[in-house]
C-alpha cells in the first residue's frame, strides 16, 4: 500500500499540480480546435496536422533551451516567463485567417509551451525525496492526463457555438489566469543550491539515448491523436467528436489513481515493457476493430493507461540518474525526443491516414510502438532478474 504521509507533498505541490493541469487544459483545447478550424478554411488532412507538427517541433528544440535556464535561473521565473507569453500567442491565433500563418506562430508558441513542461517536471522532481519520487511523480502526473481529457471537450465543444476567434480568447483568460496560480508558490521550493551553474545545454550522459528512443517511438505513434483523432469523429459523424483524445486523457488518469492507492512498489520500473506491450495492443486496435465511436472510447482509454505510465516511468528513470545540477537538462532532451516524435508522428501519419484511411494511420503507430517496446525491455531486464 501506498504511504498515505503527504508531508513531502505540501503546498507547493499542490500549486505546480493545478498550474499543471490547467496549462494542458488551454493546451489540449488549442491543439484539436486549430486544425478542425484550418479544414474550414480549405486545408486537407495531412496540411491540418502540420500545425501540430510546428508546434510540437519547436516544442521539442525549445526543451534544450528551457530546461537548463530553469536550472540557472530556477524553474519558476521561467513559467512565469512562458506564461505571459503564452497569452500573448493565444490573443494572436484570434486574428488570423490564412492557414500558414498558424504554423509560423505554432513554432515559437511551441518553444514557449516546452518552458511549462521542463519547468514544472523539474521542479516538482527537485523537491520530492527520492524514496518517495515515483509515488509523487504518478500523482502529480494525473494532471497532465486530466488536463488532456478536459482540454478537448472545452475545445471542440466551444468551436461550433461561440466561434474560433471567441475560444482563442477564452484561453488567453485562462491562460493570464495562471500567472496568478503561480504566484501563489514559494520561491525557494525546489530549487536546487548548486554553483554557477552553466545556462548551457549540458549533456547527462550516454544512458539517456535509450530513455530518449523509447520516448521518440511512443511519441511517433501518440502524434495523430490530437491532430486526427477529432477529426475522423466529425468525418464520420461520431456524436463526441473528442471522444478518443478525452478517453486517452481519462485512461491515464484511471491506471494512476489505481496506482495511487495500491502504490507501485519497490521496482515501478519493471512495469515499463508490460505498458508498452498493452499500448502496441490499443493501437492495433484502433487500426482493426470495427466499429467508430467504442473503438475510439475503448482504444483510447487503454491506450492512455498504459502510455501514461510508461510515459511517466520514463521521467522517474532519467530524474533518478540524472545529476542534480543536470535535471533540467535530463528533462529537456526526453522532452526534445518526444516533441520531435509527436511532430514527426502527426507529419508522416498524415500521408497514409489522407491517402489510405485513417486506420492505416493507426497501424502505422503500431510499428514504432514495437519498436520502443524492444528498447524498453532491454532497459529494464537487469531489473527483472
Amino acid at each position: 500500500m501506498l504511504n498515505h504521509d503527504r508531508s513531502s507533498f505540501g503546498r507547493t505541490f499542490q500549486i505546480v499540480w493545478v498550474f499543471y493541469f490547467l496549462s494542458f487544459v488551454v493546451s489540449y483545447a488549442l491543439l484539436p480546435s486549430i486544425p478542425l478550424h484550418l479544414r474550414e478554411l480549405g486545408a486537407g488532412i495531412k496540411v491540418s496536422g502540420r500545425f501540430a507538427t510546428a508546434f510540437m517541433m519547436g516544442s521539442g528544440f525549445g526543451a534544450l533551451l528551457t530546461g537548463p535556464l530553469g536550472d540557472r535561473y530556477g524553474q519558476r521565473k521561467i513559467l512565469r516567463w512562458a506564461t505571459i507569453s503564452t497569452t500573448l500567442c493565444f490573443v494572436i491565433y484570434a486574428f488570423l485567417n490564412h492557414m500558414w500563418l498558424f504554423f509560423l506562430v505554432g513554432l515559437p508558441h511551441g518553444i514557449i509551451w516546452s518552458g511549462f513542461r521542463t519547468g514544472t517536471i523539474t521542479w516538482v522532481g527537485n523537491f520530492l525525496p527520492e524514496e518517495r519520487r515515483a509515488d509523487g511523480m504518478a500523482i502529480f502526473g494525473m494532471a497532465a492526463p486530466l488536463g488532456a481529457a478536459v482540454g478537448p471537450i472545452v475545445g471542440i465543444w466551444s468551436m461550433p457555438h461561440i466561434g474560433f476567434s471567441a475560444l482563442m480568447a477564452l484561453l488567453a483568460f485562462v491562460s493570464a489566469m495562471l500567472y496568478i496560480v503561480l504566484g501563489r508558490s514559494s520561491e525557494s521550493e525546489g530549487r536546487i543550491n548548486t554553483p554557477a551553474v552553466s545556462m548551457a545545454y549540458k549533456w547527462p550522459g550516454n544512458w539517456i539515448i535509450a530513455p530518449s528512443i523509447v520516448l521518440l517511438c511512443m511519441a511517433i505513434s501518440y502524434g495523430p491523436i490530437p491532430s486526427y483523432g477529432a477529426q475522423e469523429a466529425v468525418d464520420l459523424g461520431f456524436p463526441w467528436a473528442s471522444a478518443l483524445v478525452s478517453s486517452y486523457g481519462i485512461g491515464m488518469v484511471l491506471l494512476r489513481l489505481a496506482l495511487g492507492w495500491r502504490g507501485m512498489g519497490k521496482n515501478p520500473m519493471r512495469l515499463m515493457p508490460w505498458m508498452l506491450a498493452i499500448t502496441t495492443v490499443a493501437a492495433l486496435g484502433l487500426a482493426a476493430m470495427p466499429g467508430g465511436l467504442i473503438r475510439h472510447i475503448m482504444c483510447g482509454t487503454v491506450f492512455g493507461a498504459s502510455f501514461g505510465l510508461a510515459h511517466t516511468l520514463s521521467w522517474v528513470y532519467a530524474l533518478d540518474r540524472a545529476e542534480p545540477s543536470r535535471r533540467g537538462s535530463a528533462v529537456g532532451t526526453l522532452y526534445f525526443t518526444y516533441d520531435i516524435g509527436i511532430g514527426l508522428g502527426s507529419l508522416i501519419i498524415g500521408f497514409p491516414m489522407e491517402h489510405y484511411g485513417y486506420r492505416w494511420g493507426w497501424g502505422a503507430g503500431a510499428i514504432s510502438l514495437c519498436i520502443a517496446f524492444l528498447i524498453g525491455y532491454w532497459i529494464v531486464r537487469p531489473r527483472l532478474k
